[in-house]
């Protein structure tokens, strides 16, 4: 198999060291416009370790050292079975580079973007034989998370999502298939909590640190501040039309609202300064946050079951998938079980109350004893 990366940020670069780990047989062109001799220098110098280290032999040093080319060149994806484009989010240039990319292979090349917020359909609108192009999103870090979207279009050939969904299974994740309005859904509910926990800080007066403190019980690892955090909100602070489910915009809305009133107030867009940020600005002022755990939960469980509601695939896969994206500590039928139908429905009718915001509508405790069977 031969693999074109196109863009080798820090997606791009995590996108090819899964592939190039996982795949010993396969031939690899990264499409790197700013930094491909030193890249390739750098992957030489780490296969100089690896052989010295005796954890490859000279036969698959070799190998490995002739299996790629990171070259500026997009005429260098001829031969390629599959194109990744992982470049930052900008439908022009997304566009632009599979208009060449399209050019260089044939006409059964697999194209996949990975974007994370806009339009698939429109990223491809003018690319012909439309039956292999489709979405293939990955979550950074790519080696940490489970789990790889498949955004299918209504052209997309169910044989070419099956070529993709096996390459991802190959690199050891697993994929999840999702359409139309739920392109991009594990983004989707990722930035709902997010938003959802930045109205929970406004609703109980509360800081950064103590909504954080007060949720910690939930995360495995790292809890909503901190997702937005290691985004960054020059990436989170998006439009809201960029997510298609008409019943979040409301609430994906406010939060976009906050976030872009922060940056207006200074904050940096980059990664890993939000944090910061707030706790230079933010006074803990002692807020009772007791039932922040609890609207948490409750908003991350009725998304699911509304989004399960209407998902045609396996739903055990999908609360497998949201559990893992969100990093919850527990699977979402232990929290059902801890705070029961009553206290959840009773928390979301509050929050529809005072919001009127479509993500805390839910259905009866029939659906949703059915989805956490």
């Amino acid at each position: 198999m031969k693999i074109g990366i196109v863009g080798y940020g820090k997606m791009g670069k995590d996108i090819f060291s899964l592939f190039f780990d996982k795949l010993p047989d396969a031939q690899f062109v990264v499409i790197d416009l700013f930094g491909a001799e030193e890249n390739t220098a750098a992957l030489i110098k780490t296969l100089d370790k690896s052989l010295k280290r005796k954890k490859l032999t000279e036969e698959q040093y070799e190998f490995k050292k002739g299996s790629f080319l990171f070259t500026d060149d997009t005429s260098a994806l001829s031969g390629c079975d599959v194109v990744i484009e992982a470049v930052f989010e900008n439908m022009a240039a997304k566009k632009e580079l599979f208009a060449k990319a399209a050019q260089a292979v044939s006409d059964e090349c697999l194209l996949l973007t990975n974007t994370s917020s806009l339009d698939i359909a429109s990223v491809f609108s003018d690319i012909p034989h439309k039956e292999r192009c489709f979405g293939l999103h990955f979550f950074y870090p790519v080696k940490l998370t489970g789990f790889v979207e498949l955004n299918i279009l209504p052209d997309t050939a169910g044989s070419n999502a099956e070529k993709a969904a096996q390459l991802v299974k190959t690199a050891g994740k697993k994929p999840i298939v999702f359409k139309a309005e739920y392109h991009i859904y594990l983004n989707q509910i990722l930035a709902c909590m997010v938003s959802h926990a930045i109205y929970l800080r406004e609703s109980f007066g509360a800081s950064v640190a103590e909504i954080s403190r007060a949720v910690e019980e939930l995360f495995a690892v790292a809890g909503p501040f901190d997702v937005l955090d290691s985004v960054g909100l020059g990436l989170m602070a998006g439009s809201p039309d960029n997510f298609r489910i008409e019943r979040n915009k409301g609430l994906l809305g406010y939060g976009c609202e906050k976030m872009n009133g922060w940056l207006s107030e200074g904050c940096p867009k980059e990664t890993l300064t939000f944090l910061d940020f707030m706790a230079e600005r933010e006074n803990t002022a002692g807020a009772d946050c007791g039932k922040a755990a609890l609207y948490m939960t409750a908003l991350i469980l009725n998304e699911t079951v509304n989004a399960a509601s209407e998902y045609s695939g396996d739903k055990n896969v999908l609360l497998e998938a949201v559990q893992d994206t969100l990093g919850l500590a527990e699977p979402m039928k232990a929290y059902y079980e801890k705070y029961g139908a009553g206290d959840i429905f009773a928390a979301l009718d509050e929050l529809y109350g005072k919001t009127s915001f479509g993500s805390y509508v839910h259905k009866d405790k029939s659906v949703w004893d059915g989805i956490f069977a």
